[in-house]
């Protein structure tokens, strides 16, 4: 069994997310930035977790146009959603996530949540680094990953696999 990590990222915070769950899964798998590499062969890939991260309220549009070419072969895989914003509230967090991924994904999906947020000022531009130290009152970069939301989507994963490998 493959799994896929996709992903897509402004300043690395969803890439670090992608790299971390590639560590903590088992089995073959495979972590592709969709902006550099946005192919996939699906004949070789039985599980796909994707994700992105939040700017000015929406994901990058190269995430959104890559979900809405490849939602058939999504909707025939185990999936598994996760997002990077930096959102205090719940409610706004809930927002973003229905913003990111649409119905037919989100009904799909075993996991579908946000594990973190993060600012990387040394990969960021000036008018970014006031807009983040404007809204988000942050002035140095961070990094603030939810352990136990990852914790839930790599136990989520291993039990969608071990599913899968018993009722193929």
């Amino acid at each position: 069994m493959k799994t896929l990590i996709a992903y897509t990222s402004r300043y690395g915070t969803s890439e670090k997310v992608a790299h971390l769950l590639a560590e903590r899964l088992s089995g073959n798998v495979h972590v592709q930035n969709l902006v550099d590499e946005p192919g996939v062969d699906w004949g070789t890939i039985d599980h796909v977790i994707v994700g992105g991260s939040i700017r000015m309220g929406k994901v990058q549009d190269e995430l959104t146009d890559w979900l809405k070419q490849n939602e058939g072969p999504l909707l025939e895989r185990p999936l598994g959603l996760y997002l990077c914003a930096g959102t205090p509230t719940a409610a706004e967090r809930q927002r973003e996530l229905e913003g990111a991924y649409g119905e037919p994904l989100w009904a799909h999906a075993y996991f579908v949540e946000v594990v973190g947020s993060g600012y990387d000022f040394e990969r960021m531009g000036f008018l970014d680094k006031a807009i983040v130290r404007m809204m988000a009152k942050q002035t140095v970069s961070s990094l603030n990953l939810d352990e136990a939301r990852l914790d839930e989507l790599v136990e989520s994963a291993q039990a969608s696999l071990r599913t899968r490998s018993e009722n193929p």
